[in-house]
């Protein structure tokens, strides 16, 4: 293994665990949860909470097409 993919594979790991970690930890499950006990929230909260939502898809987007360009450039790379 070269020094470089020495250096790059703890912070890939790292990466792959904290990804693993958001769907294992059943945070989304306790959120829904929440959400349905009656006289949860008010309009104006749950807008709030509809505007975090749309922020944290957002962000995962950008991290899934982040991901995948690194993912594409590494093999073109690594053909030439």
């Amino acid at each position: 293994m070269s020094e470089h993919a020495k250096e790059l594979e703890p912070k890939i790991r790292k990466i792959q665990e904290r990804i693993s970690n958001m769907t294992t930890e059943n945070q989304s499950d306790r959120l829904l949860q929440i959400i349905h006990k009656p006289g949860w929230t008010t309009l104006r909260e749950v807008q709030f909470v509809q505007a975090s939502l749309d922020s944290i898809g957002y962000h995962l987007e950008g991290v899934e097409r982040a991901h995948r360009a690194l993912v594409a450039i590494a093999d073109q790379i690594g053909r030439s």
